[in-house]
């Protein structure tokens, strides 16, 4: 009886400090003092997330990442929902340009999302803008216009997984910036701690 009550409370202790590791929000820590520092973005649209980069000539583009059926095509059906959750599909690179940081603003207002700004070294940042551009361009005959969701997205050679998903996604670039990510990433629940 001893033993079964053991068990009981060391299930109900384990369970409990998973669900806060897993609800508690991924800490991004931006590199400390950034040669050449420039600002981008994270921004948070609930389940999903977007990285914001500048050009280098005023403008930002904004990249994404998901599955191609349920986000680029917006069929969110349960069997779309439930196929992007539980086999790996075909996964869509989105983009979107801004002419300015007040456009991104004021799109980020409008539709309630929240916005995380941070600064990085330039070099990274033009590197990985080189890299996303290559990925897009590669599967141009593939482009589409999303206008519910304000993106051109075009088919994507990595696939997509519950484990390889738009979060995911944006922890690699943002580790390509220098970023250190701590914490539990499935859906957008990021927080920057400035040093």
């Amino acid at each position: 009886m001893g033993l079964c009550r053991l068990v009981k409370f060391a299930s109900v202790v384990i369970i409990g400090i998973l669900l806060v590791w897993i609800l508690s929000p991924a800490i991004i820590l931006p590199p400390d003092d950034p040669v050449g520092a420039v600002t981008i973005y994270v921004t948070d649209y609930g389940w999903h997330s977007r990285l914001v980069l500048p050009t280098g000539n005023g403008e930002l583009i904004q990249y994404a990442y998901g599955d191609w059926n349920y986000f680029a095509l917006n069929q969110q059906d349960w069997r779309n929902g439930a196929a992007a959750l539980l086999l790996p599909t075909q996964g869509t690179l989105g983009r979107r340009k801004f002419n300015n940081i007040i456009e991104l603003q004021q799109i980020i207002q409008q539709q309630n999302y929240t916005l995380f700004s941070l600064e990085v070294a330039q070099s990274p940042v033009i590197e990985l803008l080189t890299l996303l551009d290559e990925r897009f361009n590669r599967n141009m005959a593939t482009s589409i216009e999303n206008r519910k969701i304000g993106l051109t997205l075009v088919k994507d050679d990595q696939e997509y997984t519950l484990f390889h998903n738009s979060n995911h996604e944006i922890v690699e670039w943002l580790k390509s910036l220098d970023c250190r990510i701590y914490g539990f990433v499935m859906w957008a629940n990021f927080q920057v701690k400035h040093s």
